[in-house]
């Protein structure tokens, strides 16, 4: 037991560990000159291998050196440790509050009751570096309600098991004496806590890597599930939420469908580039004015469609009404001239329609269809049994409108479709 619990060789593999972890990290950051995070966490590992061997070298070595410079360049190392998680976390990089640890160990190092106890110096170190452990943690836990990465419960725990390591040695040292003296050996117990130090050491970097590519994993996903314009979902990425959605829905789920009036006229008249502004512009309106478990997506050219749970026809109805009404307020500026946008909208919901997402869909777009039929800016729902009639929802500008046929003859869409 003695031999494997040997505190020497428990540095050696410590310091081999934080050695390759900088070589590797270091090759990455060559290759990614531009990456603050990759050139934080090489430094670190630099800073902390030098910080392992002048400390391990503690019998050979001038105090001051050992103690004081080592032990100061592993609190250097733990503090940038901290600032390449903040980095990761998008923020900017603190460099003195990650030097902070080491300037309170230089400017303390040299008073005499530093000098002459162990047991003062074990109490600063363990104060630092699990206060360092903690800040980590709870940089990672912060992050999970912005960017909800798989590992980042595992990361945060590894960082709180190290604070917890340093803490145990702060308090071991006043319940079983000393870490080490010079006429003794080391004890147990603080020997299998510097080993379970090094092995959470080797698993924060690794837990990080780990969010990083989960991050770049995130990233691609929502890059496929996202129209690049507006960003807000795709159809593809609409489709397969919708259908999940309904399939786990027992209540009504309203299905609203908007298409931009005289949308080819805008970009005839303006260019595309107004079109693009006018898209986008109109697809914040309609985010802005989301729930949380409402799906709103980009199916066509100026084609959206929004999904509402919980929600029956009347109360879809009113919902498309106010965002109609909203749009109609909207006015964008191109080139110092003032675009008017409008919106038609169809309603359908599954209490009135299929529970499917198909007929749904089918619905929603002979509403949609009757409501550019009936003049534009205005919102129809369907109605059940009647493919080629709408009812009027909340339409004061033509209130007849609702008990007339659609007639035999299609109207051609401002885009040039039927």
């Amino acid at each position: 037991m003695d031999q494997l619990l040997h505190l020497p060789t428990i540095f050696v593999f410590h310091a081999c560990s934080t050695l390759i972890s900088a070589l590797l990290v270091g090759t990455l950051w060559r290759r990614r000159r531009d990456s603050v995070l990759l050139g934080i966490l090489t430094f670190a590992a630099t800073v902390g291998f030098v910080g392992t061997i002048l400390h391990a070298m503690r019998g050979a070595l001038p105090f001051p050196v050992s103690s004081g410079l080592g032990l100061g360049a592993s609190m250097l190392a733990m503090g940038l440790f901290w600032q390449a998680i903040v980095v990761f976390e998008g923020k900017r990089p603190s460099y003195l509050h990650a030097a902070a640890g080491a300037i309170i160990w230089a400017c303390l190092f040299f008073t005499p009751l530093f000098q002459s106890s162990i047991n003062v110096r074990t109490t600063i170190l363990g104060l630092i570096m699990g206060t360092y452990s903690l800040l980590g943690a709870l940089e990672i836990w912060r992050g999970r309600l912005r960017e909800p990465l798989p590992s980042r419960k595992l990361a945060a725990g590894v960082h709180c098991a190290r604070a917890v390591v340093w803490y145990v040695v702060l308090v071991g040292t006043f319940a079983f004496g000393p870490v080490y003296t010079d006429q003794g050996p080391y004890p147990t117990w603080f020997v299998l806590a510097s080993l379970a130090q090094t092995l959470l050491i080797i698993l924060s970097v690794i837990t990080l890597m780990i969010l990083a590519l989960e991050r770049d994993e995130r990233r691609s996903r929502l890059v496929s599930e996202r129209d690049p314009l507006t960003n807000v979902r795709n159809r593809r990425s609409f489709v397969a939420e919708a259908e999940a959605m309904l399939s786990r829905q027992s209540a009504p789920a309203a299905l609203l469908l908007f298409d931009i009036d005289h949308f080819k006229h805008i970009n005839d008249t303006y260019g595309h580039a107004a079109g693009d502004k006018v898209l986008m512009e109109f697809s914040a309106l309609l985010e802005g004015r989301m729930q949380s478990d409402w799906l709103l997506a980009r199916i066509g050219g100026e084609e959206f469609a929004c999904l509402i749970p919980n929600t029956g026809i009347s109360e879809g109805a009113d919902i498309a009404e106010a965002m109609r009404r909203a749009v109609e307020r909207l006015h964008t500026a191109v080139d110092g001239r003032s675009v008017l946008v409008t919106v038609s909208i169809g309603v359908a919901a599954t209490d009135e329609a299929a529970p499917d997402l198909d007929p749904l869909l089918a619905a929603a777009d002979v509403a949609l269809y009757q409501a550019k039929t009936d003049g534009r800016n205005r919102v129809r729902r369907h109605v059940p049994g009647f493919a080629r009639r709408t009812v009027l929802a909340n339409d004061h500008a033509n209130p007849n409108a609702a008990n007339q046929p659609l007639g035999h003859k299609r109207v051609t869409r401002a885009d040039g479709r039927n």
